[in-house]
């Protein structure tokens, strides 16, 4: 099994993230870090840990690659049947990772097995925020995939635990803000999502988290790609599941539904497809 913590200036929650990890009642895994580019005392922590522990592999990249970059750099260099990407800033309750495990095992169409979420602020204190998740156990690989096509909510399930070959069939992170949606709509064709029911994962909300700076495109896209530049991630989340349903091998019939249910999403979404190309003429003529 592979683990594969992405930071980038990361300092202020890594340790607790890393604890948690290593304090899994399951032992057996490889935990990989890759350091995009830190410039605060992210490194130094990283190394410590790498040198106490045989379980941790440090990587640094000596520029920011983007965080699309960096997480598919760390499922390039696990070794695990089973691979899951971690937060640097969330906490993992001991039995996260025993617990996913034993629902992969157990049942073989299951590509992708996550803890229930709660939610805490920057100083681990709870939050009112709610999860409704992706507990896709419906044998129709249509139905999981209508189901990520429609959804709206947070993608915590991106950070369960995935069968690595699987995975390796999928065109893993696209580069651009929303991407987890991308897919997680890949991975409901090959196989059921399920939700663990007790609260395995604590999501930390902060100011400096992807999830809590929406508004500003621009730091988005640099999060994101590493670099300037436009992005229009609703045109590029809706692209990506229509080649998703056109290369799957679900039936005629299938495929159209499905693209039915695409248009109807990106009428339900008429508003961001809109602002996006407004977005993008006005900087193409600026």
């Amino acid at each position: 099994m592979s683990v594969g913590v992405p930071v980038r200036n990361g300092e202020r929650f890594l340790v607790e993230t890393l604890e948690s990890l290593l304090a899994q009642t399951y032992t057996d895994f490889e935990l990989i870090i890759s350091d995009n580019a830190s410039t605060d005392n992210t490194e130094a922590i990283c190394r410590e840990y790498a040198a106490r522990d045989p379980r941790v592999r440090y990587y640094r990249s000596p520029q920011d690659v983007g965080l699309a970059n960096n997480y598919n750099s760390l499922f390039a260099r696990a070794e695990g049947d089973y691979f899951k990407w971690a937060a640097a800033d969330d906490i993992h309750e001991p039995e996260y990772l025993a617990r996913c495990l034993e629902v992969l095992e157990r049942d073989p169409g299951v590509v992708l097995a996550y803890g229930k979420t709660r939610f805490i602020d920057e100083n681990g204190a709870p939050l009112n925020n709610t999860d409704p998740g992706f507990d896709l156990r419906s044998d129709a690989a249509p139905e999981r995939l209508r189901y990520v096509i429609f959804a709206e909510h947070w993608v915590n399930a991106i950070f369960g635990l995935i069968r690595k070959q699987v995975l390796a069939k999928t065109s893993l992170l696209p580069s651009y803000p929303g991407a987890d949606y991308a897919l997680l709509g890949e991975l409901a064709v090959a196989g059921k999502f399920f939700e663990v029911p007790e609260p395995l994962l604590l999501r930390r909300l902060h100011p400096a988290a992807s999830s809590q700076n929406t508004s500003d495109a621009s730091w988005r896209v640099r999060f994101w790609t590493g670099s300037g530049g436009t992005s229009m991630p609703f045109w590029s989340r809706s692209r990506d599941h229509w080649v998703t349903i056109m290369r799957s091998s679900l039936s005629a019939w299938e495929k159209i539904s499905l693209g039915g249910s695409l248009l109807r999403s990106m009428v339900s979404r008429r508003r961001h497809l809109a602002g996006e190309l407004t977005a993008a003429s006005l900087h193409k003529f600026s």
